[in-house]
């Protein structure tokens, strides 16, 4: 899985306001520590709400990974796995895999798709360990994952038909440390975001930088406006996952954190972002009825 060398453990689902210094004392009886440090917004100095913690040896990140996933720190159960960063920047040929059944783990990924010799296997996850419905595989040559695209494109699994492509740089990836983000704050002022109207419509005029980066095929990207500002990524994800092919959804924030009052799901198919603005058009979500439709980029 291309983790045995891997020191660095990436710890999410932080409360806002657990420091290095606490994460560093919650993981050290685990073994040596290098360095620990929560990750924050560089221009409020805020938590992102994770962070990275290096061990001196693969063996005492493994063993913190085993024994600390899912304990307590400050109120929240953490999420810890390898970091992934090293891995992602590694090079290779890298396939995207969508419309993954939630149940879907790394293990199942790599046996999957065993005969294809991929690298690595990764779901991605947001910063609680929940699945995203995507994931990454990783081959030595364009002809190895060339061949893994022709031969399972389409393929069922548990009922779902998967997307299986090469992967475009950049798309649909969000939050921080290899791909664990998608959380933000859920205090502001308010119980909910404005009416679907002008402070909604106005923040979106042009894409977010996010989404921006993404290079889906134009119609595959559905708006979501009218969201309550405490409606998170994963609430949005859980929202839209009855529908076919939905590769990802996201809240957007500002650069403080807070939510927008509006969110973007991506499809593998313009004829699945439909369907689903057909379906979901005034559905409620938190006591919000929410206004869905095509993206307008």
């Amino acid at each position: 899985m291309g983790e045995a060398n891997n020191r660095t453990v990436f710890v999410g689902n932080l409360s806002w306001n657990t420091t290095s210094e606490e994460l560093r004392d919650f993981m050290a009886s685990q073994g040596e520590i290098v360095s620990s440090e929560v990750q924050c917004h560089a221009d409020s100095g805020r938590s992102k709400g994770w962070g990275l913690v290096q061990y001196s040896t693969p063996e005492e990140a493994t063993a913190a990974i085993e024994l600390l996933n899912n304990a307590d720190l400050g109120g929240r159960s953490v999420h810890l796995r390898f970091d992934r960063t090293t891995i992602e920047t590694s090079g290779g040929f890298a396939v995207f895999v969508g419309n993954l059944p939630w149940s879907v783990t790394d293990l199942d990924l790599t046996a999957l798709f065993a005969k294809f010799n991929p690298f690595d296997a990764h779901v991605k996850t947001n910063m609680t360990g929940r699945s995203r419905g995507f994931g990454i595989l990783r081959f030595h040559s364009p002809e190895e994952g060339r061949e893994a695209i022709e031969a399972m494109n389409g393929f069922e699994i548990e009922g779902r038909h998967i997307q299986v492509r090469e992967d475009r740089e950049g798309e649909v990836r969000g939050g921080g440390g290899g791909g664990g983000g998608g959380r933000r704050a859920a205090a502001g002022g308010g119980s909910g975001a404005p009416a679907e109207g002008a402070a909604t419509e106005a923040a979106h005029t042009s894409p977010a930088p996010a989404a921006a980066a993404r290079k889906e095929p134009s119609g595959c990207t559905v708006f979501v406006g009218n969201l309550a500002w405490t409606t998170t990524t994963e609430d949005l994800t859980e929202h839209f996952s009855t529908m076919n092919g939905m590769v990802s959804a996201e809240v957007q924030a500002t650069a403080a954190g807070r939510s927008k009052g509006w969110g973007l799901a991506t499809f593998s198919t313009p004829e699945q972002a439909t369907a689903a603005c057909e379906l979901m058009a005034e559905t409620s979500l938190h006591d919000r009825r929410l206004t869905v439709r095509l993206d307008k980029k």
